[in-house]
């Protein structure tokens, strides 16, 4: 079994450590983004969470608007001391309502893509 709070503090740490130079200059690798030129649900996200680390709270949600929201909810994992599942994302009506604001979230990025 995965350790969620491990794959949780690993990422949060990446993101501390990793200078914004690196993830500004770095390359699209998203395949949907390079075939489509359209951005995929998590693109941004990396650039989002590094932003965010270093309290750069603007950056993180021009680069993705739920980055920062995703960044706190990784680090909640990472701090938690029973088995790194939060138990109310466990519950079906949070899991629904996050997916629904993460399709909302994309579709709205997608038609900004679009039409600029």
């Amino acid at each position: 079994m995965i350790d969620r709070r491990a794959v949780a503090a690993i990422l949060v740490a990446g993101a501390v450590i990793l200078p914004r130079t690196v993830v500004r200059g770095s390359p699209v690798i998203c395949p949907f983004r390079r075939l489509t030129g359209l951005p995929c649900p998590s693109c941004g996200l990396s650039r989002s969470w590094q932003a965010a680390a270093h309290l750069r709270l603007r950056d993180s949600l021009g680069y993705h608007p739920l980055g920062a929201a995703t960044f706190l909810g990784a680090v909640a994992i990472a701090l938690d001391g029973r088995d790194g599942t939060l138990r109310l994302a466990q519950r079906r009506d949070v899991q629904l309502s996050a997916s629904a604001v993460w399709l909302a979230t994309w579709l709205w990025r997608l038609r900004r893509s679009i039409t600029a």
